[in-house]
């Protein structure tokens, strides 16, 4: 930079030059310049404008002192201090040329994205939000001046002013989900998240942060979650599931010393309908008994599909016995009843075994056990029929892998 001022010292400038010169705006060199570069590796480093200007600064006045120890002429100190004038302003006008196309890339990045960005004071009064989020919240951009961000988000996060001052005491980025009504009563969830921004050493000056549409993630992790714990074909409970919510109510029914029944239902003559019609038609028999089964039982009841023809019914809170034999005898009246399949018309029934908490069992392995007992003393005593367990079936067979 000094060379380059010294080659600009020994040239002889008109007068109406060194003026312009003296206010940075001489003519443009057919290259870039020394100050140019200056001000681009300053920016490309992260300089602030004062930090960068500060070097020139510091320039100026070790210069002149030298000059003042050796006594120079008035007329050079003049001219260094009108070249120091144009470097700075190349320099700064690179620097600032940078800054512009980056303030205005990173507009268009935030403009165009799907995301709502956001950044508000410490008062929650919006310095910025971007189209998405003026969307979101079915304002114009105008209307979004200075409004509260706050009270705007409030009505998806009832305590984001709450949050959001935690987050700037803490300077620990605060993460959530929150779920919000768009167009057409579409509900959607968000991940969100509040960024202090806060300068080293100093008070937090903002609030800063976006919130991501994560709707489409969600089902998928849902799908996800019930593929691993219901049955593909009924979207009943599966056998692991079933165990679970068999050992919930279990210690449920300890606590509030009510009764729970587990029935345990196996279809009679399912194969054959498998071999006369085909698997499809099997699998929409499946899918028909569990809808049959299903609507006979409450929300607080478990209807579960073990795998093959074997289903079962956590029947929980029975504060009447009767209760028990009324729901097991229109199960097996409902499964009476033909089924209208896409191959044919199809006739199947069930036999039925059941057993009752706590007197036929303390856990739930031994009600599952038992269950399966009393179901087999049901096939053996004709099919089509329910039975309770009783002590004399834990003589009875195994039932040869049956057991859930």
């Amino acid at each position: 930079m000094l060379l380059e001022i010294a080659a600009d010292l020994e040239s002889a400038p008109t007068a109406a030059e060194r003026e312009d010169k003296s206010k940075g705006k001489a003519p443009l060199a057919p290259e870039v310049t020394q100050a140019e570069l200056h001000g681009l590796s300053r920016f490309s480093e992260g300089f602030s404008v004062t930090e960068s200007m500060a070097e020139f600064r510091a320039l100026r006045a070790s210069v002149l002192r030298l000059w003042g120890a050796t006594h120079a002429e008035s007329a050079d100190v003049i001219r260094f201090n009108e070249a120091i004038d144009q470097v700075v302003a190349e320099s700064l006008s690179r620097f600032t040329v940078m800054k512009d196309r980056r303030a205005r890339l990173f507009q268009s990045l935030l403009d165009t994205s799907p995301d709502l960005n956001y950044i508000a004071e410490p008062s929650g009064a919006l310095i910025y939000a971007n189209p998405a989020f003026a969307a979101a919240v079915r304002l114009t951009q105008a209307e979004l001046s200075d409004a509260d961000f706050f009270q705007l988000a409030q009505e998806f996060i009832p305590d984001i002013a709450a949050q959001a001052r935690e987050a700037m005491r803490s300077g620990v980025t605060f993460r959530g989900e929150m779920q919000a009504t768009v167009a057409l009563g579409d509900v959607r969830t968000y991940e969100y998240q509040l960024v202090p921004v806060c300068p080293p050493g100093g008070r937090c000056e903002a609030i800063a942060g976006n919130a991501r549409d994560i709707t489409a993630r969600k089902v998928e992790e849902d799908r996800i979650r019930r593929r691993a714990s219901h049955d593909l074909l009924t979207d009943l409970p599966n056998r692991g599931l079933f165990r679970e919510r068999l050992e919930h109510e279990v210690q449920h029914a300890a606590r509030t010393r009510l009764p729970l029944a587990l029935l345990f239902i196996d279809l009679d003559g399912f194969k054959e309908v498998n071999d006369r019609l085909g698997h499809a038609a099997g699998d929409e028999l499946l899918q028909q008994v569990a809808q049959r089964i299903k609507r006979r039982t409450r929300v607080t009841d478990t209807v579960a599909r073990l795998g093959g023809d074997e289903f079962t019914v956590i029947l929980t809170d029975v504060t009447e016995s009767q209760h028990i034999d009324t729901i097991a005898a229109t199960i097996l009246g409902d499964l009476r009843e033909p089924f209208a399949l896409a191959a044919g018309e199809a006739g199947i029934s069930a036999s039925i075994g059941i057993s009752v908490y706590p007197g036929d069992g303390a856990t739930s392995e031994e009600l599952v056990v038992n269950s399966d007992a009393a179901m087999y003393a049901a096939k053996s005593a004709g099919r089509n029929c329910y039975r309770f367990f009783t002590a004399a079936m834990r003589e009875a067979p195994a039932s040869l892998g049956k057991t859930p």
